[in-house]
């Protein structure tokens, strides 16, 4: 089997368009140039309806510290629901479509067996009928979901869905490439004004803007035996080892994020930049890092120069990203962002940063659940149950046995110890 040029023209098909897909994987695509995309929505029909009407365009507002970059985005071709398996069974099936995007959140890997609610259910609906029709072009599936090992996740819900005999699954080995990448672009809901703003500075009328930071980091495993869009030229980077990449974001993005989520709030906080700045809040992010930073096989350089840049970011005063907002689903974060981490290093008393991670986490949900707020979480009846108990070890215990680490003494303890030492308004 021949591989084609990277710079070879395409169809790309993206599943879940949201604000992260559009300010991110699809302007690199139009950067790469050449290539033809076909999106899909995720849970609803609404920005189908909204990009179609505006002809696939989109204003892309750039906020950076000092002021905005505004452009527009007319890299998509045509939009379809999400349940309008036909259509992507019928592009899937065409050779001209060569890579196969996502962007359907943790979650959509996990969704089953039924095309209707199920993308990975979808697309192997689709690559039956690319083999049925005799398609020998290799193509790409290349999740971009915040999620380790997404492509594994999406390899393995692929499969569950194709037929068990032997045939497929070998033709789904020798023509089918699942790729794995690291994305990282800080991407916040467009507020009031954004709209007005793109129609302003372009001229477009546009109801679904995004808004984004000038940051971009997109890493891509390099094992692709088919066509792709020429992302280098959008500063996309191509590696044989994407675990040390996504293993150094996890652990400093997304564990100061957390971090920051919870204890920026418990100190009467709402803003990213508002957090960092606390003084208090911003040096319990320089102890997680300090942790984070010992588990990782870079150079000093490498890591100093990557928190050097989290900070700018940050503490961008015009992104203005909610805490409430990255607060979702803690009892799936944590368990990936700070307790590996507490492991590694021999235990709580050796790890106070990010036992402050949980820490802010256990007082956030029971300051929430106790004021009559709601908490966004896959186990948010279980976190309500377990806020509300008034012994605090009891309280402690309940909570942590959600993030299915066992709740041992040492651990309870430290973690009581920590939220009596957070930051409070």
């Amino acid at each position: 089997m021949s591989t084609p040029s990277p710079s070879d023209v395409g169809r790309l098909v993206h599943l879940g368009i949201g604000n992260f897909a559009r300010a991110h994987t699809l302007v690199a695509t139009q950067r790469a140039g050449g290539w033809s995309v076909s999106a899909f929505t995720g849970r609803t029909a609404a920005m189908a309806d909204a990009l179609n009407a505006q002809r696939g365009q989109y204003g892309l507002i750039v906020r950076g510290a000092e002021g905005d970059e505004v452009s527009v985005v007319d890299v998509i071709d045509e939009v379809h629901p999400a349940d309008d398996v036909d259509a992507l069974v019928r592009l899937i099936a065409d050779p001209f479509t060569a890579v196969v995007t996502l962007t359907i959140t943790e979650k959509g890997y996990a969704a089953g067996s039924d095309p209707a609610v199920s993308a990975p259910a979808r697309l192997a609906l689709g690559l039956q009928a690319r083999r049925d029709a005799g398609v020998e072009d290799p193509i790409a599936l290349v999740s971009c979901d915040n999620l380790s090992g997404n492509g594994d996740a999406l390899r393995a819900a692929v499969l569950e869905n194709l037929p068990a005999d032997e045939q497929a699954r070998a033709w789904f080995e020798d023509h089918v490439d699942v790729i794995s990448t690291m994305v990282d672009r800080i991407t916040p809901s467009a507020g009031d004004g954004a709209a007005a703003l793109v129609t302003e500075r372009t001229g477009l009328v546009d109801a679904v803007p995004v808004v984004t930071e000038p940051f971009t980091e997109w890493v891509i495993e390099d094992r692709f035996r088919g066509r792709r869009p020429e992302w280098e030229r959008a500063g996309v980077q191509f590696t044989d080892d994407l675990g040390i990449h996504e293993l150094r974001k996890l652990r400093l993005l997304n564990g100061a994020h957390t971090l920051m989520a919870y204890a920026g709030q418990v100190a009467g906080l709402e803003r990213v930049d508002e957090a960092i700045g606390h003084r208090e809040v911003r040096a319990l992010v320089e102890q997680l890092w300090s942790e984070a930073r010992s588990t990782l096989d870079l150079p000093a350089a490498d890591l100093d120069a990557y928190t050097a840049a989290l900070e700018d970011r940050f503490r961008n005063p015009r992104l203005a990203d909610n805490l409430i907002r990255i607060a979702a689903d803690g009892s799936a974060k944590l368990p990936v962002r700070a307790l590996p981490v507490i492991a590694e290093l021999g235990g709580p008393e050796n790890a106070p940063g990010e036992v402050a991670a949980v820490a802010a986490w256990t007082a956030w949900v029971t300051d929430r659940v106790r004021a009559g707020g709601e908490v966004k979480d896959p186990r948010a009846e279980a976190i309500a149950a377990a806020a509300v108990l008034e012994d605090t070890t009891e309280r402690v215990s309940a909570l942590l046995d959600l993030l299915d680490v066992p709740a041992v003494d040492s651990l309870v303890d430290a973690v009581i110890a920590e939220e009596t030492r957070l930051p409070r308004p």
